[in-house]
């Protein structure tokens, strides 16, 4: 489908500031905002973005660039602005449900100053563009069967951590499948519980994990997964060894095979954790929680949809999701798997692990969080997992945010969890 620009229109403003030049600070400034707040568009809108550039009078050479896209990939017009300074102003809109994105780059005595902002336009009508295997409830019961058949072998060793106080902590370790192990930091909040509990899983990379003990702190035992089987707390050169080495471009290890897929051994590692989490005396089984954001909030959502334990959720721009919206012309999540490997073979893979997909399997809360200028996991991407939820869910979106956090984000999130786990035990 095209997409067009409406009424599509820029035009140079006088710059009527009040304040003597001197008054500004001595780099350029670059400022971008819709006329809506909130940046969310119905189709048939358009959107006014207005640009602010301060300059502190001392630059003699600046060139501003434009570039309207569509979800930072499609490109619907680009050019050179005639600006000298001031403000100015462009119009635009799109004919499907999506993210149209104006990124700026201005280039002034050789130093180089960038904004981005995102609108959506009628995200919730976003939907996946694939759906789940036929076999896919049978690939994963016969995947969980293999791992009951591996005993757990749970080895504790306190690791006691001093900035950690009312709360104790431990190294993990769980036997995996394919003789593998997975590794962990458990953090218990002092006292005798039982208490909710919450499983963090990584983002994407090789290093160690931090062991959340902010969770901790609001009252929820919390075991933090590093999923390589490699370890925690080992020296930063090891974990840098093997992410240039052996573990380079884990992601798309077996791709072409989803018995072989790298993320079946991580998922099933995942589901051991809460295992052991709901063996422990101090955790209250029926209040399990998962959270992570990137590659994390796409295996809080690839294991929620398996696995009916988990009582809430959270998802900060989740990766994995809608590996098939490059086949139709939209963006696709990370790792981009298709554009590794666009064969027959690894298009099946795709549908056991998209995590827009077995959002459609998943009745408990949800909070997710979506940059709009997410470069990494495209705001399209993201819709299509959130859209496909099925249970009470919340979305909070950053029109200028990219791969990160929005501001207060995480500590809310921490609390949203702990609310929906305690409701979830009454």
């Amino acid at each position: 489908m095209s997409i067009q620009i409406r009424r599509f229109s820029l035009r140079l403003l006088l710059c009527l500031s009040l304040f003597p030049l001197s008054a500004f600070a001595e780099k350029l400034s670059l400022e971008v905002r819709a006329d809506r707040e909130d940046c969310r568009y119905s189709l048939g809108d358009s959107v006014t973005f207005t640009i602010d550039c301060r300059n502190p009078g001392k630059i003699k050479q600046a060139a501003l660039q434009y570039r309207l896209s569509e979800d930072g990939e499609r490109v619907i017009a680009e050019g050179p602005l005639n600006f000298s300074g001031g403000s100015c102003s462009l119009k635009g809109a799109l004919d499907r449900p999506g993210f149209l994105r104006l990124d700026l780059t201005l280039i002034a005595d050789g130093d180089t100053t960038r904004a981005a902002c995102g609108c959506a336009f009628s995200p919730e009508s976003i939907r996946p563009t694939n759906v789940l295997p036929e076999d896919f409830d049978s690939f994963w019961r016969q995947a969980r069967a293999e791992l009951l058949r591996v005993p757990p072998d749970p080895r504790v060793e306190e690791a006691p951590d001093t900035a950690a106080r009312g709360s104790r902590r431990y190294k993990v370790s769980l036997a995996n499948i394919e003789n593998s192990r997975i590794y962990g930091w458990l953090t218990v909040p002092d006292g005798a519980g039982p208490f909710p509990a919450v499983l963090c899983v990584p983002g994407a990379g090789v290093n160690d994990v931090g062991a959340h003990a902010n969770y901790a702190r609001a009252g929820m035992v919390v075991l933090s997964l590093e999923i390589h089987g490699i370890g925690v707390g080992l020296e930063d050169s090891y974990y840098a060894g093997l992410r240039d080495g052996l573990l380079y471009n884990y992601r798309f290890f077996g791709c072409t095979d989803p018995y072989h897929f790298y993320y079946r051994r991580v998922i099933l590692g995942a589901v051991r954790a809460l295992d052991y989490l709901a063996g422990r005396e101090d955790v209250d089984s029926t209040r399990l929680g998962i959270a992570g954001s990137s590659q994390g909030g796409a295996l809080s959502l690839l294991v929620s949809g398996i696995d009916k334990r988990i009582k809430a959720l959270t998802a900060n721009v989740p990766a994995m999701c809608d590996h098939t919206g490059q086949l139709q012309r939209r963006p696709s999540g990370w790792p981009r798997l298709l554009r590794h490997d666009n064969s027959p073979a690894a298009l099946r893979t795709c549908g056991y692990y998209d995590a827009a997909l077995n959002a459609g399997l998943i009745t408990v809360p949800a909070l997710l969080a979506v940059g709009y200028v997410d470069n990494t996991c495209a705001p399209t991407t993201v819709y299509a997992a959130y859209n496909n939820l099925r249970g009470p869910k919340e979305i909070d979106g950053f029109p200028k945010m990219g791969h990160s956090y929005g501001p207060g984000w995480e500590e809310k999130a921490v609390k949203w969890l702990k609310d929906k786990l305690d409701h979830a035990g009454k």
